[in-house]
């Protein structure tokens, strides 16, 4: 490169680098002759091809302008915003922004936060070397290998299959042999491995989600932004089984996902179990006392599949549900009761069979209403959740005529009987109950033309 070459490179660095945002809500730009070339530099798009070495420089200068002149300390936390490469988490035309003080995006609408927060949200966790942490939103994967730099093992949570994928392949090439993934809803944490000594948030709930509090350990931190639009960075701590919350600074990420918006992403069906269907069939009983024990996420997904989950298009039935159903119509829908179940809230829910999740209607415990709705059976208030099926006879009726009734009420009896072999394998009882009032359950749902035809309570044999 020549010597006016060498002098652009340094511009380059210089107009990156003293591009400041306030680590406020607004993140207003500092408008000063630099940052106002370095927006008119971005937006013409004249950017230079830099060597490895020019962006260890601008990572050290990132460190030096952004992050220890805010007041950050804690040399480990230096020590790894030194150390990872963000220009190789962010997409290739924008690698030359990557130490500017700012966001980035990444793709799917997510972005990679600007270092200064990062290093920030690093420092709150107060990480050790020997810690276990948890990280909702791996995103771009950056702040997992922050983390990673600091920490014995990051486990971390990643709601988009994409972003997961692409991370795993950014950490894996840089070696990175400490930081376990998982495709799935952070609202619920990875209860498998926990406690955990630290929790990190990269997006956005409108309130701490309660099970990201349980799965922290004593005297551990959890550092999340909370709220809408603008949000508030918090530190949650674990002090004697008593919750400690502390605001830090107004910020702003991108919104959490999945339950946090109402929807509810179920884990992956199981297609093989312990239980033969002989076995499940000579065992299968109608169940109506249950066991006060919550049921499982993961058991609610696989009751609901079976109930009419998705499976492979059967090439000459055009079949795609788990069970038959005439001229492959499915005029069904089916909803959830839930009131005792680990990792949602209790409320009614809608089965999105094609995605395989749930779709909150209404938050709030609804069994009491529901016995009501069912002449007052018990049972229906004790169950932890009740699986309900309506009946949308115009879209049969339309094809069959009237003998689409016949065919509507024998599709939800294999449905149902699906519900009666998958509970017998999960060791879960249930019982068909079709005796309840139909306007009142209609009103619980919340639909008009739909016809309730029968309910299916689900819990652990008492």
């Amino acid at each position: 490169m020549s010597n006016g070459g060498n002098d652009k490179l340094k511009m380059t660095h210089h107009l990156l680098l003293t591009t400041y945002y306030l680590p406020l809500a607004t993140y207003r730009l500092i408008l000063n002759p630099i940052s106002v070339v370095f927006v008119f530099t971005v937006l013409t798009g004249i950017f230079y091809n830099l060597k490895a070495e020019d962006f260890t420089k601008m990572r050290e200068e990132m460190v030096r302008y952004q992050i220890q002149a805010r007041g950050i300390t804690n040399e480990k936390v230096l020590r790894a915003m030194r150390s990872v490469p963000r220009h190789l988490f962010v997409p290739e035309n924008v690698r030359n922004s990557a130490y500017g003080d700012f966001p980035l995006p990444i793709g799917e609408g997510q972005t990679i936060s600007q270092p200064y927060i990062v290093a920030l949200m690093t420092e709150l966790l107060d990480p050790d070397e020997s810690d276990r942490v948890l990280e909702i939103g791996t995103g771009s994967g950056y702040q997992a290998a922050v983390l990673a730099e600091i920490v014995r093992e990051v486990y971390t949570i990643e709601i988009i299959p994409s972003l997961s994928k692409e991370a795993q392949a950014t950490l894996k090439k840089l070696g990175y042999k400490n930081v376990h993934f998982k495709i799935g809803d952070g609202f619920l944490g990875w209860e498998e491995y926990a406690p955990f000594d630290g929790i990190i948030v990269t997006c956005a709930p409108p309130e701490i989600p309660q099970p990201l509090i349980e799965q922290l350990k004593e005297g551990g931190r959890l550092v999340i932004p909370v709220g809408e639009d603008f949000q508030m960075l918090k530190v949650v701590e674990k002090r004697k089984g008593k919750i400690v919350v502390k605001d830090s600074i107004p910020v702003r990420f991108v919104p959490m996902t999945g339950i946090a918006e109402g929807d509810v992403l179920l884990p992956k069906p199981s297609y093989k179990g312990k239980v033969s269907v002989e076995e499940a069939i000579s065992k299968r009983r109608s169940v109506r006392n249950y066991s006060p024990r919550p049921l499982s996420l993961k058991d609610i997904s696989q009751l609901l599949w079976a109930a009419g989950g998705r499976r492979d298009v059967d090439a000459v039935t055009s079949a795609s549900r788990t069970f038959p159903s005439a001229g492959a119509r499915y005029p069904v829908n089916i909803y959830l009761i839930a009131g005792n179940v680990k990792g949602i809230p209790p409320g009614l829910y809608r089965y999105n069979w094609e995605k395989h999740k749930l779709n909150l209607l209404e938050e709030g415990d609804l069994r009491e209403a529901l016995s009501s709705a069912c002449w007052g059976q018990d049972m229906l208030k004790k169950a932890p959740a009740t699986i309900a099926f309506t009946a949308i006879e115009s879209k049969i009726q339309e094809h069959y005529g009237k003998r689409g009734e016949r065919y509507t009420y024998m599709d939800l009896g294999h449905a149902g009987q699906n519900i009666y072999l998958q509970a017998t394998a999960l060791g879960i009882g249930t019982v068909a109950v079709g005796a309840f009032s139909d306007e009142k359950l209609k009103s619980l749902i919340g639909v008009k033309t739909e016809i309730p035809i029968y309910l299916f309570p689900v819990g652990y044999i008492k």
